[in-house]
């Protein structure tokens, strides 16, 4: 898939298919010049920042993939959401949000994050909240808070255009991630019904499924039925009382056993504990011992 314009505004896959370590990106082209999510190519990414002035950053959230070409753009104004701030300005607190601190992953995860996605702490210019509206000339933007993913994990509405970036709610087979320690699984869902009621022709997701044009709901039912899959499966599994070791080496999430360790391991256990945390809220489960125990 090619870089593809709606009116001012120009979308730019991401290298490998718009997955993971890449995202897509989108270019506002109007009389003051923004990037939406610079993770998709850092060459085309580096070029576009040599031949035009970026006056604007904006991430829909803090993780990685959205971020590691913020760089490219010292001069330019970053904007981010209210909540996600302090994970600009300071790495401990990225981390604590990702749940990484104290963990047997911290350390590799930080050099990670340094040296391949090029974290570097920054003052945000501009943190915005719902409902905001950000001006570039003849384009408009509408913020759309859509957590669950992340705390401030926001999509991207363009009205005159009926275009709405999606961000991580990105309609993949896989499904929904909400594996931070900041993220929730009912917020994932409020936001995904929420896209859902927006009137919008156009839906760019940050990856892989690139574009969706016209109704966002089939794609929708099919990410939200991830969930419940998962759920019904943890929910059968559990038919026994089950340590959380024993649960996250059944792979309900990934399926199978992946490598790199430190990222399928410590992922696979993070949406599975959320799992967990909700069938508890939901009284449907409790802890005895070390054991998960169906109520």
């Amino acid at each position: 898939m090619g870089t593809r314009r709606f009116g001012r505004i120009l979308f730019i896959p991401g290298k490998s298919g718009g997955r993971y370590p890449y995202c897509n990106s989108l270019y506002i082209d109007d009389d003051r010049k923004a990037v939406i999510d610079p993770g998709s190519d850092e060459g085309f990414l580096r070029e576009l920042g040599c031949r035009e002035r970026v006056d604007r950053v904006i991430n829909s959230h803090y993780h990685e993939d959205h971020t590691s070409c913020n760089f490219l753009f010292p001069d330019a104004a970053l904007y981010v959401h209210k909540a996600e701030a302090l994970c600009y300005q300071s790495m401990q607190h990225f981390l604590d949000c990702y749940g990484l601190l104290g963990t047997e992953y911290e350390q590799v995860w930080r050099n990670i994050f340094i040296n391949d996605f090029h974290y570097r702490e920054r003052e945000p210019a501009v943190g915005f909240q719902d409902g905001d509206r950000i001006l570039f000339g003849k384009t408009t933007l509408e913020v759309i808070h859509t957590p669950g993913h992340s705390s401030g994990h926001c999509s991207f509405y363009f009205p005159e255009e009926g275009l709405v970036f999606l961000g991580d709610l990105d309609m993949t087979r896989f499904g929904p991630w909400y594996g931070d320690r900041v993220s929730d699984i009912d917020e994932t869902i409020e936001s995904i019904r929420r896209l859902q009621r927006l009137p919008a022709r156009v839906f760019v997701s940050a990856h892989e499924a690139g574009i969706i044009e016209g109704d966002l709901n089939s794609a929708a039912e099919a990410y939200l039925a991830v969930i419940e899959e998962r759920e019904r499966n943890l929910v059968r599994y559990l038919a026994e009382p089950r340590t959380l070791d024993e649960i996250v080496c059944q792979w309900m999430i990934y399926k199978k056993p992946r490598e790199p360790r430190h990222f399928f391991d410590f992922c696979e256990r993070a949406l599975t504990k959320k799992h967990l945390e909700r069938l508890e809220r939901k009284k449907r489960l409790k802890k005895d011992g070390d054991k998960y125990v169906l109520i």
